[in-house]
C-alpha cells in the first residue's frame, strides 16, 4: 500500500484541473486515467500539417475563471474574429441577433428578429413577454421561451443555438445550467427581453468564448507538464477499482462505508498509517463499449491518503460512491454522440468567410444531413494565421440525439459544406481531411438531474476528505468546469 497526498480519478479536464490546483498548495497528487490520454474532450492533432482542435475549441466567458487559470499556466487567451453567428433552415439561411443569450434576444422587433421569425411572431412575442411573471418560472429553457416569447422565437433562434452548443433539445436543458441568472432577471425586470439585455449589458464588448492561442489542446498539455513538474505522478492506463474507508485512518463516523477493507491492501513496503481513504487501482483493457471507460482488470495497487478526489465520468464515479453515499437518483442516459468531418480545402473562394465563423443547422432539415459547420481557421485568428493562403481548415459536424445516425464520410462533407457556404466545394480541393468520433460524451442537464447533482454534492460535503467534480457534475462546459474543479482541490488541500 502506498501513502500519497492526493489520489484523483479522472484525467480529463476536471481531473487535470484538480490535480493542478493541489499542486498549487504544495501537494503531490497521484491522478489515474483508464485511457491513454489526459484532456478528455480537449484534444488536438494535425491536418494538412496545421496543429488544431479536434474536440472542445475553448470556453464560455461568463465566468472569468477559465481565463485567469490560461493566464496562470502562461497561455495567451485568444478571443475569436467578431462576426455573426449564422443558421440554417431549409427556407434559407440567416444570421443570429447579436445581442442575444443562447439565441433569446433582447429585442424581438428588431430588424435581424423579424427577418428571422416574421412580423406576426415578432408581435406575438411583444404580446407574450408583456405579462406578468408567474410566481413560478419555468425552469426548462425550452418552457421559459415558449411561454415568454412564443414557438417561432424557440424553434427558429433558441433551438439551434442551444442544441448546437448543448447538444440537447432546449425543453431537456435547466435554464439555470446553460444560462445563469436569466430566470432571476426576468424576475426583477419583468420580461425576459430585459433580462437578457441586463446580461449582455453585462458582458459589455467582451466576447461570449474564448480559447487559447494556438489551440485548446495546449491547456490540458500544459496542466499535465505542469502537475508532474510539481512532482504530482499521472498514470495513463490506470482505473480506479474502489474507494474504501481505511480501518486505521478514518475518524470514527466520518463517512457511512463500512470499514473493512482490510483484505483490499496490497503492501509494498510503505507505511499505512494516518490516511482517511484508501483507493485502489489496477491496469485497465479496452472496454468492449469503446464510448464508455476502459475497464480497471490488471494486478491491485492500493493508496492510502487522506484526499480524493472523482473527477470521472458518471457511470464510474457513481459506482465508486455507492459505497460511501447513497447515489440513487434518476437514470443518466447517454447524450447525442458527436461526430466531425474535418477538411483541409484550398478553397480561395472561402477567404471571404461567406457564413463567419460557421453556422448551426435547424433541427428537420432535408436539404443538409450535418448539424454544424464551424469554419475553424476563420474563427480562431491563431489557426488562421498558421495557415497557407487560402487554405482553409472546416468542422462539418454530425449527431443529434434521437436521430438516425449518418453514414459518416468526405463526400457527404463536401455536400453539406457546398450547400451551407453557398460555395461549391470539390474533392479536388480537398488537402486532408479526418473523421472524429466522441460517443456518448454529452449528457443533457436537465432540472431533474441538476437537483439530484446537488444533492450529491450536499451529501459528500459532510464527508471529510472526498469530492467530485467533472463535466456532469459541475454544470454545462469547461466555463463550469473550471472553478468547479479548482474549488473541489482548494477545499480538501
Amino acid at each position: 500500500m502506498r501513502n500519497v497526498d492526493a489520489v484523483v480519478i479522472g484525467g480529463g479536464m476536471a481531473g487535470l484541473v484538480a490535480a493542478w490546483q493541489l499542486t498549487q498548495a504544495g501537494l503531490k497528487p497521484v491522478l489515474v486515467e483508464s485511457r491513454g490520454y489526459t484532456g478528455g474532450l480537449v484534444a488536438g492533432s494535425q491536418l494538412a500539417g496545421i496543429a488544431y482542435d479536434i474536440g472542445a475549441e475553448g470556453w464560455a466567458t461568463r465566468r472569468p475563471d477559465t481565463s485567469q487559470l490560461a493566464t496562470e499556466l502562461g497561455l495567451v487567451v485568444e478571443p475569436p474574429v467578431r462576426q455573426p453567428s449564422w443558421v440554417w433552415f431549409d427556407d434559407g439561411a440567416f444570421a443570429m441577433p447579436s445581442d442575444a443569450v443562447l439565441g433569446i434576444p433582447s429585442d424581438v422587433t428588431s430588424t435581424d428578429v423579424v427577418t428571422a421569425i416574421g412580423g406576426t411572431a415578432a408581435d406575438l412575442a411583444a404580446g407574450l413577454d408583456s405579462r406578468p411573471v408567474p410566481d413560478e418560472v419555468p425552469e426548462s429553457l425550452g418552457e421559459l421561451v415558449r411561454t415568454r416569447l412564443g414557438e417561432e422565437v424557440l424553434t427558429r433562434l433558441v433551438g439551434p443555438i442551444a442544441g448546437g452548443i448543448h447538444a440537447a433539445v432546449p425543453d431537456l436543458l435547466s435554464a439555470d445550467v446553460v444560462a445563469p441568472g436569466l430566470r432571476a432577471a426576468l424576475v426583477r425586470t419583468g420580461s425576459l427581453q430585459q433580462a437578457v439585455a441586463a446580461q449582455v449589458r453585462a458582458r459589455g464588448d467582451s466576447q461570449v468564448v474564448a480559447s487559447v492561442a494556438g489551440g485548446m489542446f495546449r491547456m490540458p498539455q500544459t496542466l499535465h507538464e505542469q502537475i508532474e513538474a510539481a512532482g504530482g505522478q499521472i498514470l495513463t492506463r490506470t482505473g480506479a477499482k474502489s474507494i474504501s474507508a481505511s480501518p486505521t485512518g478514518l475518524e470514527p463516523g466520518a463517512s457511512p462505508t463500512t470499514a473493512g477493507a482490510a483484505s483490499d491492501l496490497v503492501p509494498d513496503g510503505h507505511d499505512a498509517q494516518g490516511g482517511r481513504w484508501l483507493v485502489t487501482t489496477a491496469a485497465t483493457s479496452r472496454n468492449p463499449n469503446p464510448s464508455l471507460p476502459p475497464i480497471p482488470d490488471g494486478e491491485p495497487v492500493t493508496y492510502c491518503t487522506d484526499r480524493v478526489i472523482v473527477a470521472c465520468s458518471a457511470a464510474p464515479a457513481l459506482d465508486l460512491l455507492s459505497g460511501v453515499i447513497d447515489v440513487t437518483g434518476p437514470a443518466l442516459t447517454a447524450g447525442a454522440p458527436i461526430a466531425h468531418v474535418n477538411l483541409a480545402l484550398q478553397a480561395p473562394e472561402l477567404d471571404g468567410a461567406p457564413r463567419g465563423g460557421g453556422m448551426l443547422v435547424a433541427p428537420g432539415s432535408t436539404t443538409v444531413k450535418a448539424k454544424a459547420l464551424t469554419h475553424l481557421s476563420r474563427k480562431w485568428p491563431s489557426l488562421g494565421a498558421s495557415c497557407p493562403s487560402h487554405v482553409h481548415l472546416v468542422r462539418v459536424s454530425y449527431g443529434r440525439k434521437g436521430e438516425k445516425a449518418v453514414p459518416l464520410s468526405v463526400e457527404q462533407a463536401l455536400t453539406d459544406a457546398s450547400v451551407l457556404f453557398g460555395v461549391k466545394l470539390t474533392s479536388d480541393q480537398l488537402l486532408d481531411s479526418a473523421i472524429i468520433h466522441w460517443d456518448g460524451a454529452l449528457a443533457p442537464t436537465t432540472p431533474r438531474t441538476r437537483a439530484w447533482v446537488q444533492e450529491l454534492h450536499a451529501r459528500l460535503e459532510k464527508v471529510p476528505g472526498l469530492a467530485l467534480t467533472g463535466a456532469w457534475a459541475s454544470g454545462s462546459g469547461i466555463g463550469a468546469l473550471v472553478p468547479h474543479a479548482r474549488t473541489a482541490a482548494r477545499k480538501l488541500a
